[in-house]
């Protein structure tokens, strides 16, 4: 993640993404796995408070890893409960993947659009390292954008306020576009502004910063995980997987079966 807010006050990007069902968002990707063959081990990428593998740990003997990119967000997310502190890695993706050696991993996630902070090159060379780093009936679940949403604002951005509270007490009010869209589309990069009024019983204060985001489609996607050997699957056609990821695609991706030599 490369923004303003991210980097320098995490805790106030923490406040404002916070707000899914993490236990029923795993709840689904663990019942993708045979009962036979259940989720022993999970990594967490782009993990920032690593709210998913916190309500992993609550799960009887799975295994819990986390990158991310923030040491401020580890600090949050050991705040929040995860367990090993080893076990939370803070590099930039996708070489941050070469820190973790002689663990395989039944479930990796990379939700909140992760994808998004890197370029074609970085998702192929992940999706590389992912596909080693997999177990043979492991599952990848990757979170990209509903396009149909980011053309929306594009074409008729509305400006709307969001009020939370943070656990210091300090009321947040954000909009997130603050203004329009710029669209480039030839990277297919949108420029986001978003605009943060963080008060106090004394002041208010305003951060102002732009959001870049690399919109890779779901066909995109797909064919970076073909190239790199997985099968893939949409699981947002499911009412159910829709529901618990609103706005949202999710793909779930697998090893591709070996074929025996004859």
């Amino acid at each position: 993640m490369k923004n303003k807010l991210y980097k320098e006050f995490a805790s106030y990007y923490a406040a404002v993404t916070n707000d899914r069902d993490f236990k029923s968002q795993l709840d689904l990707m663990l019942s993708a796995f045979d009962t036979d063959s259940p989720c022993k081990s999970i990594l967490e990428l782009f993990a920032g408070q690593s709210l998913h593998s916190i309500a992993a740990q609550k799960k009887p003997d799975i295994d819990v890893w986390a990158i991310d990119s923030s040491s401020e967000m580890k600090q949050l997310a050991l705040a929040e409960g995860f367990h090993n502190p080893a076990q939370y890695i803070v590099a930039d993706l996708p070489e941050a993947m070469l820190k973790i050696e002689n663990v395989k991993f039944d479930c990796i996630t990379c939700l909140y659009h992760g994808l998004s902070n890197l370029n074609n090159t970085e998702v192929h060379q992940l999706f590389t390292y992912c596909k080693q780093q997999l177990s043979s009936e492991g599952k990848m679940f990757i979170e990209l954008h509903n396009i149909t949403y980011i053309m929306e604002y594009i074409s008729n951005p509305q400006v709307v306020y969001t009020e939370v509270t943070n656990e210091k007490g300090e009321l947040i009010k954000y909009a997130w576009p603050s203004g329009k869209i710029q669209w480039d589309p030839y990277t297919y990069i949108a420029q986001v502004p978003v605009q943060f009024l963080i008060g106090s019983s004394h002041r208010t204060d305003t951060i102002e910063f732009t959001s870049s985001d690399r919109i890779y489609s779901t066909e995109d996607i797909v064919f970076f995980a073909n190239l790199a050997g997985f099968d893939c699957r949409i699981m947002t056609t499911e009412p159910h997987w829709a529901k618990h990821f609103e706005h949202g695609i999710i793909l779930e991706l697998s090893q591709k079966p070996t074929v025996p030599n004859l």
